[in-house]
C-alpha cells in the first residue's frame, strides 16, 4: 500500500533537508508533541527551533532527551488556567499540556540563558 502524500506544508519543510533515516527520527519525535496555537506541529517546531536559532532535528532530541526526573513541576499537580505545565531542571525547562487521553504532549523546550 503506498504512502498517503503530505498535505502539511510545514512537515514538508522540516523535513526536505533530511535523510531518510532522519525523518523517521523526526516523525517519532514529532509524536511527543502538541500543536498548541499552531497550525501544526510541524509549524511549531519549525517557529521554535528558529527562534531559538537550533536545527530542528538538534531542537527535537533535546527536547526529547529531556530527563524530568529531579526537575521542579509547575504546578506540582494539574495544571496552570492554559492547561499546561512547566518542568525545569537546571536551566533547562520543558512545557507540556495533556492531549485528549491525558498524555502530556510537548508545547516547547528551551533552555535559559544566564
Amino acid at each position: 500500500m503506498p504512502e498517503e502524500p503530505i498535505y502539511d506544508q510545514f512537515l514538508i519543510q522540516l523535513l526536505e533537508s533530511y535523510t531518510s533515516a532522519e525523518v523517521a527520527e523526526i516523525q517519532k519525535y514529532i509524536s511527543e508533541w502538541d500543536a498548541a496555537t499552531y497550525t501544526s506541529v510541524a509549524q511549531s517546531i519549525l517557529d521554535h527551533a528558529n527562534r531559538k536559532g537550533i536545527d530542528p532535528l538538534k531542537y527535537l532530541r533535546k527536547a526529547h532527551n529531556f530527563n524530568k526526573k529531579g526537575a521542579i513541576r509547575v504546578p506540582k499537580t494539574g495544571y496552570r488556567g492554559d492547561s499546561s505545565a512547566v518542568y525545569r531542571k537546571s536551566n533547562e525547562y520543558l512545557i507540556v499540556r495533556p492531549d485528549q487521553y491525558g498524555t502530556e504532549k510537548i508545547v516547547t523546550y528551551g533552555v535559559n540563558d544566564d
